[in-house]
């Protein structure tokens, strides 16, 4: 052995020989300083050798003890002869001690600590890689391989976060001059564009700010599909990469809807084009596809995927599409997303989800939303309009949201109050709570909201004919008002 040489002018290639000695170093920064155990992110098996593997093993558990990690204190741990070494351990243990001695050596405590984990993570990858070739030969079939597939992510990830520390990082102040920069050269904050400005004043955002985890609640039935369109629809005029994942709709119907809402020509025309549409709807709608087509747009239709396989989807998406505009994904819906284990509670599931979402938004600065079903408890109060304990999971689901906004059709409820009122009673509560004017209304409002006021409310104008939103008075200036 050849204790404390290591020198890496090259840290693209890295061995195990380097990384052996990037322990040794580790080991005498350790004995010097007990502290460096603290804050080191390892674990003992990052170390490839046995020996290392032992010695930072119990050296934690002395420190956490609040013992004092030196060579006799971890001597009765080892053996007193190991082969192919040229000392024994004992031995070798005050070796690495004496180095400790080296001031110098601390500058090269956190390259060390770097090599250790890029040689353990690509120890841990080759053993994977390993199990997949001997789980390709066994003949699965495709669901099976799609579970397996969606545990490796989940174990690389795990793995790779726990030894990444090489993230670049930025100050708090410098974090917030450069937004500041960004609005002053009225570039604005960097996200994606919000469709109908009724939402931005709820929000209290001009875009869905990138990193961001939003949230879209509403009941099936109230259109929340038909304004997610819309939402994707403009950041995508706008050149931004925009992936839909969804369990309800499929690309075709998704198309018809964006047609509908951008053309004019309904659904029911699209349905039977030879006799409903004329040559120019017709030919609209072509190149309306085509230009879709031509867009960073990918629909996919899910089925049974949990959210590791959605989060592999829209990570391959980013960096297949990236195009220096903030990507946009979308997610249909919450309830539908395949959970890890079934027996847990709706309030588990949803975290796990929303956990893996929000970390997405943040690691590829994109903006992600999620749409969520409301529960049917709220739907049944005599005043239905939504609130945060209507999420799929309840109120303590919005943890992990940035903002979440909810979409509410007071005429829907209305409807279905006034099919079974029997009593005067009834009839006064119905319209003291919807009033009169509620036909082809919808309500933005909010559950969640960060920097901005919650109260806020807005309505728009339901187009039934195109399925559609529509502000209720004109365009506002390009300027926000909060």
């Amino acid at each position: 052995m050849n204790a404390m040489s290591i020198d890496r002018s090259n840290m693209d290639r890295i061995t195990e020989d380097d990384a052996f000695a990037a322990a040794e170093v580790f080991f005498a920064c350790m004995f010097a300083n007990n502290d460096v155990l603290k804050d080191a992110g390892l674990a003992a098996e990052d170390f490839g050798e046995w020996i290392h593997q032992v010695i930072y093993d119990r050296a934690l558990e002395l420190y956490r003890t609040t013992q004092n990690v030196n060579p006799v204190a971890l001597k009765p741990f080892l053996p007193k002869h190991l082969e192919r070494m040229d000392c024994t351990p004992a031995q070798y243990l005050s070796r690495l001690a004496m180095a400790g001695a080296d001031p110098t050596l601390r500058d090269r405590l956190e390259g060390s600590i770097q090599i250790i984990k890029g040689v353990a993570l690509a120890r841990y990858l080759a053993r994977e890689a390993d199990t997949v070739t001997e789980l390709s030969r066994e003949g699965h079939g495709l669901l099976t391989l799609l579970d397996e597939i969606d545990h490796l992510q989940s174990r690389i990830k795990d793995v790779s976060g726990r030894l990444s520390s090489l993230r670049s990082t930025v100050s708090p102040g410098s974090a917030y001059l450069q937004m500041f920069s960004h609005s002053s050269n009225r570039d604005g904050v960097v996200g994606v564009p919000i469709a109908l400005q009724e939402i931005a004043h709820v929000l209290s955002e001009p875009v869905f700010e990138a990193g961001n985890l939003y949230g879209l609640l509403s009941s099936s039935g109230e259109g929340k599909s038909s304004l997610t369109m819309q939402l994707i629809h403009k950041p995508l005029m706008a050149g931004h990469p925009v992936l839909f994942l969804s369990y309800d709709q499929s690309a075709a119907q998704c198309m018809r809807q964006m047609i509908a809402q951008n053309l004019g020509i309904s659904v029911r025309q699209q349905r039977d084009p030879m006799r409903m549409m004329t040559q120019q709807e017709r030919d609209q709608c072509v190149k309306f596809a085509m230009d879709m087509d031509s867009r960073p747009f990918e629909i996919i239709r899910c089925q049974r995927e949990g959210v590791a396989q959605l989060v592999a989807y829209a990570r391959r998406f980013i960096k297949q599409r990236r195009n220096g505009n903030t990507p946009f994904i979308v997610i249909d819906h919450i309830g539908k997303v395949k959970p890890r284990d079934p027996k847990l509670s709706p309030d588990r599931i949803s975290g796990e989800v929303t956990a893996e979402l929000k970390a997405l938004a943040n690691e590829t600065d994109s903006a992600v939303l999620i749409l969520t079903q409301r529960n049917s408890f709220g739907t049944r109060r005599d005043n239905p309009r939504p609130i945060a304990a209507d999420l799929y999971g309840g109120e303590g689901a919005k943890a992990d949201f940035d903002a979440i906004v909810y979409l509410y059709r007071p005429e829907k409820y209305k409807a279905e109050r006034m099919a079974t009122a029997a009593t005067d009673a009834d009839w006064k509560k119905i319209n003291k709570v919807f009033g009169e004017d509620v036909e082809g209304i919808a309500e933005i409002g909010s559950v969640k909201v960060r920097f901005g006021d919650p109260t806020i409310k807005e309505r728009l104008k339901f187009e039934a004919e195109f399925t559609r939103y529509a502000p209720m008075k004109p365009a506002r200036a390009e300027e926000f008002d909060f």
